[in-house]
């Protein structure tokens, strides 16, 4: 009942949050900046770009209760054609402290590597979808396991080649063992991303 919880208050905050990232957006666009600056061949030579996100969830497992808050930091590159799709790979990381049963702290190193595929819809929007490899090693054992996930999300311009991205995803967590509750879990979460991405030439 409190992760469904978490899921609807988490939910409530993306939607707000996109809500004014979409606003921005199409205010842009009523301004007459759309999305001519990124797909204007003059200014990008090639479609490949480097770049970085922060993602923000209902946690990292479903083991354990983690609350709300950051949940991976993800340097990226890859390949965006403007209003066609994307192809992207990331390697994230985070570092949190964990109780065990035990009433006892550990640490616990966070990592997944994404792969990432969107689409374009209408103009800035997109959908995307992902498979992630994750891993958590810490001092009372360590894990790993997959995750697929889709979602959407919308770009914001800033100049010939920077570009601002916000996405919600929905994830399915399949089982793997968890060794902080002893036991086999397996479930969903959601993910709200927020970063930049530049184009190298």
């Amino acid at each position: 009942m409190k992760n469904k919880k978490n899921h609807l208050s988490l939910l409530k905050v993306l939607v707000v949050a996109l809500g004014l990232f979409f606003a921005s957006a199409s205010a842009q666009g009523a301004a007459g900046v759309s999305a001519a600056p990124v797909s204007d061949a003059s200014s990008i030579r090639t479609p490949l770009f480097l770049g970085a996100s922060l993602g923000f969830g209902s946690g990292t497992g479903v083991g354990t209760e983690r609350g709300l808050g950051l949940r991976q930091i993800e340097p990226m590159l890859g390949v965006w054609l403007p209003g066609l799709g994307f192809a992207r790979v990331g390697y994230g990381f985070f570092d949190f402290n964990e109780e065990a049963d035990d009433g006892d702290d550990y640490e616990v190193e966070h990592s997944d590597f994404d792969i990432e595929l969107g689409v374009h819809l209408l103009g800035q929007l997109y959908l995307v979808g992902n498979y992630s490899r994750v891993k958590e090693l810490s001092d009372l054992g360590d894990v790993a396991w997959n995750e697929w996930g889709a979602g959407f999300g919308s770009l914001l311009h800033l100049f010939g080649k920077g570009v601002l991205f916000a996405e919600v995803s929905y994830r399915w967590v399949l089982e793997h063992y968890d060794p902080f509750v002893n036991k086999k879990v397996s479930g969903s979460r959601l993910q709200f991303n927020i970063g930049f991405i530049t184009y190298v030439f």
